[in-house]
């Protein structure tokens, strides 16, 4: 916990440093999606894609490992492309082909003052990007080109998230903000105690978000105005989204804990369970309503509704593990921070399928 503490403090001075230093970049854990072909790895100075089938390299970018600093989770949109946001220097913004990795668009012009740590989201034709300048960008999803933009507050980190109605944005400066797309206005904030690196979850309807942060809680928000339904007390920070499955509501801290919560009320489920070392990504909900939490201790570990361990013990994955995982067809994938691999693909028992190491 006290490791976890440290990263945050530190990622923040990398950052700092990498607004008002020439050549200085910020380092974190990678960024990863997935489609129904390939995984989609954003890590140090690269993006990869890797073949689901056997963990081959498809493409790399750029070609040759550069200046850039890749970090944020890459996107895929509806329309095929896959946005990539950097995290160097250069505060590129650029849209890929997923099938070769070649550029399909670079953005000419976002107005961003700093890095990209957030992923961006895309709502019908537009791309809401924040920045950790501390504003929330507005691109056309077709070309990149700048929209609008609007100067919130603090560093945000997490991704953007919508119901369809309004986009809410996340910040370090304690406040979740929902902004009214057509207005372009904040339709409502509210103040969380402590700073919220990580995204809201969004129920299904709409109607309800639920939120960590480092305000040791997990609270339920009403997404209509902001007003609180329910807070449920954690052992200490949680770092990233709170994952839904009908009616529960999953979380994870950064001492180890993890909850199941009802949806409608906050009362964890689960006994007191601290599987192995502190977790700052997402849990990861299975269709079969399995959950897995990746650890700090570079393990991954499985739970049933019943919070029964399904995979026993702990798959050793390697490293440290911060990402949270994500899930394709049969196979679950983890990219560890500082082990042989980049990335490791698990079935759905928690045997390692396959390993990929950047070659």
């Amino acid at each position: 916990m006290k490791h976890l503490k440290m990263i945050f403090l530190v990622l923040i001075g990398a950052i700092l440093l990498s607004a008002c230093a020439t050549g200085a970049t910020s380092t974190s854990w990678p960024g990863l999606s997935a489609d129904s072909t390939n995984a989609y790895l954003a890590d140090g100075n690269s993006v990869y894609a890797v073949r689901l089938s056997d963990g081959v390299k498809v493409w790399q970018y750029p070609d040759k490992a550069g200046t850039p600093k890749f970090f944020a989770a890459p996107v895929l949109t509806p329309d095929g492309q896959l946005l990539i946001a950097s995290a160097g220097t250069d505060r590129a913004f650029l849209s890929l082909d997923p099938a070769t990795g070649k550029e399909k668009w670079a953005a000419p012009y976002t107005g961003a003052q700093n890095i990209w740590i957030a992923s961006p989201l895309v709502v019908g034709d537009m791309i809401y990007a924040a920045n950790n300048d501390g504003t929330l960008y507005v691109l056309k999803l077709a070309t990149g080109e700048f929209q609008w933009s609007l100067p919130i507050s603090g560093s945000l980190w997490g991704a953007p998230v919508s119901n369809g109605k309004l986009v809410f944005v996340t910040s370090l400066d304690h406040f979740l903000y929902a902004i009214d797309p057509q207005s372009r206005k904040v339709a409502w904030k509210a103040d969380l105690g402590g700073s919220i690196p990580g995204s809201p979850a969004v129920s299904a309807d709409g109607s309800t978000l639920y939120i960590g942060g480092f305000t040791k809680k997990v609270t339920a928000i009403n997404a209509a105005d902001g007003a609180i339904r329910w807070t449920a007390e954690t052992k200490d920070w949680v770092w990233d989204a709170p994952a839904l499955d009908g009616d529960t509501v999953y979380a994870a801290d950064i001492s180890g804990y993890i909850y199941s919560l009802g949806a409608a009320n906050g009362k964890n489920a689960w006994p007191e369970l601290q599987p192995d070392g502190p977790i700052t990504a997402s849990p990861l909900v299975l269709s079969d309503g399995t959950v897995v939490f990746v650890t700090e201790s570079g393990l991954a570990y499985a739970f049933d509704r019943a919070s029964g361990k399904a995979w026993g013990v702990g798959t050793n994955i390697g490293g440290k593990i911060y990402t949270t995982p994500v899930v394709s067809g049969e196979l679950i994938l983890i990219a560890p921070l500082g082990a042989d691999s980049l990335l490791v693909a698990l079935n759905k028992g928690g045997n390692i399928a396959w390993k990929f190491t950047g070659k």
